[in-house]
């Protein structure tokens, strides 16, 4: 859900070091304060803000937290002390938060790395924080945030490419919600895949209910990691007589051959939101940000 909030005057004042793609898609309505960043000899990094920063009085940071994480993380911190010294009203806005799956203890003693992030982000005085299609929303509380969804502009971008009776498709069950506002904001139908084993080494993949054969399918998720989930889903659907299948996500983390492998699988499409920056990055969250301000 979005909340619709307005800073006080015309102008929106923006910042970022990690999402600066995204800032550029911004029309006028948004005035972007420069933020510099450098890197000492000896590793350390150096933060300095455009001096037209001393004339505000409000700004939304939007910085994704996508590898190299801790140096982006690093940057947000210096970023929101050195605006807070200056008095500057802040929000902040997270298009991907590093650390979201780490949010449990699975082993004694062992930190559970997005809590902790989340912790410390909100020992920052922030007027309103912002995550989008956050992997688990225990860390978007943790920062006493809100999370934002990407869905919507997932439908739009869909519709846009005319698919044949399509049908949205989550990778499992706990995805289903996301297919569902993708769905619904396109008046077609949702589906998750389910596994069944067949014997002790087999497993079946194909969707819970609905026949794809002769339909173009979009698999939908938060993240889209090494892709192996998605290539096996795509190489069953195919297997089905599905005409395309489509692959996309909010995040796309594309780690190691993730690229090669659902392209070796037959995926016709990969898709997705420039929270991390890609040659896949077909949809802004700049859209987000209009909503909100």
């Amino acid at each position: 859900m979005i909340i619709c909030t307005k800073f006080k005057g015309d102008l929106m004042f923006i910042t970022s070091l990690s999402s600066k793609t995204t800032l550029e898609k911004l029309k006028s309505d948004f005035k972007l304060i420069n933020c510099y960043f450098e890197r000492f000899p000896d590793g350390e990094g150096y933060v300095r803000f455009d001096e037209k920063v001393k004339k505000i009085k409000e700004i939304l940071i939007v910085q994704s937290l996508y590898y190299p994480q801790d140096e982006h993380i690093m940057q947000l911190f210096f970023m929101i002390d050195a605006l807070r010294d200056l008095n500057i009203k802040i929000d902040l806005l997270i298009p991907y938060m590093a650390y979201a799956r780490q949010d449990k203890r699975f082993k004694d003693w062992e930190s559970v790395s997005g809590i902790s992030l989340a912790k410390m982000i909100n020992q920052f005085e922030i007027e309103r924080k912002y995550t989008v299609d956050i992997h688990n929303i225990n860390v978007t509380k943790a920062m006493k945030g809100e999370n934002l969804s990407a869905m919507p502009l997932i439908a739009d971008y869909l519709t846009d490419l005319k698919l044949k009776e399509p049908v949205i498709v989550s990778p499992d069950k706990g995805s289903i919600e996301r297919a569902k506002i993708v769905a619904n904001h396109m008046d077609a139908e949702f589906d998750y895949l389910e596994k069944t084993r067949i014997t002790g080494d087999t497993v079946e993949i194909k969707p819970k209910e609905i026949n794809t054969k002769n339909r173009d399918v979009a698999i939908v998720d938060d993240i889209i990691s090494t892709g192996g989930t998605m290539a096996k889903a795509c190489e069953v659907l195919k297997r089905e007589g599905t005409l395309k299948v489509l692959s996309g996500a909010t995040h796309l983390l594309m780690i190691s051959n993730a690229e090669e492998k659902l392209n070796m699988a037959g995926i016709d499409r990969i898709f997705g939101t420039d929270s991390i920056p890609s040659k896949f990055s077909d949809i802004s969250i700049a859209n987000i940000i209009k909503e909100l301000y």
